[in-house]
């Protein structure tokens, strides 16, 4: 008899213990480390080309603030196969123009680009300093689209600087979307857009979003709300988030 219910009790506590494994198995929370509500890695991470210091060490604190884990590399240092471990490339005013040339043209990662000479590097305008690209100064622009998650709501004139400074300009090729512009020449953006499968001055597809962002060097701390909020609605928009 009481073999029998040595034997009644361990079929119990087998059978409990199986239910409970394949409770726990098969759980979201189980199959994903915990936590089924993490994004990946490679999305919250971006790379920073420029400098850690001066102007780049306020876009970079900002782009910390909006989530990213974010790894600074120099001009001279960066190649496309770096690039495709992170979600973002930001290229800064700070670097060499001629050092990040074409390096990322052909790259699936999306790019926003600070430096004006890169757009054309890319085929996204012409190659004519201070009639393709250039910075004009001021303080102000004038939102061309804003219908445009990069407008980031906002219409009309929009002071970007709290003091007069230098902002960045391209003159894209016909697929850009002007979003901002100079306020006494829209042909000159300020921020622009260009949509990832339009095709470039080469007649190539553009391999992934691809953003024009004025921000000259030095004018970080120069920046208005308006101005970061513009910045925001840029990087949220070149990795698809809006």
């Amino acid at each position: 008899m009481k073999r029998i219910l040595s034997l009644l009790i361990i079929a119990v506590i087998l059978i409990f213990a199986t239910a409970c494994t394949a409770t726990t198995q098969g759980s979201p929370e189980a199959s994903q480390g915990g936590n089924a509500t993490k994004v990946s890695g490679k999305s919250k991470k971006a790379l920073f080309v420029g400098r850690e210091s001066g102007g780049d060490a306020i876009t970079i604190k900002h782009l910390k603030a909006l989530g990213f884990e974010v790894a600074v590399t120099t001009d001279k240092e960066l190649t496309a196969a770096e690039a495709l471990k992170y979600a973002l490339v930001f290229v800064s005013s700070t670097v060499n123009s001629g050092r990040v040339s074409n390096k990322l043209i052909a790259s699936p990662i999306p790019v926003i680009y600070a430096e004006s000479q890169n757009i054309g590097d890319v085929a996204l305008s012409g190659k004519s300093t201070d009639f393709d690209n250039g910075d004009y100064s001021g303080k102000t622009v004038t939102i061309k689209a804003g219908n445009h998650p990069m407008a980031a709501g906002l219409k009309g004139n929009v002071d970007i600087y709290k003091l007069d400074g230098k902002i960045g300009f391209v003159v894209p090729s016909k697929e850009g979307v002007i979003v901002a512009s100079a306020p006494d020449d829209d042909q000159r953006a300020v921020i622009c857009a260009f949509e990832k499968g339009v095709k470039n001055l080469n007649n190539e597809p553009v391999p992934a979003r691809q953003v024009y962002f004025y921000l000259v060097n030095g004018e970080e701390i120069n920046q208005t709300d308006d101005g970061w909020k513009l910045f925001d609605a840029a990087v949220k928009w070149a990795i698809g988030s809006k």
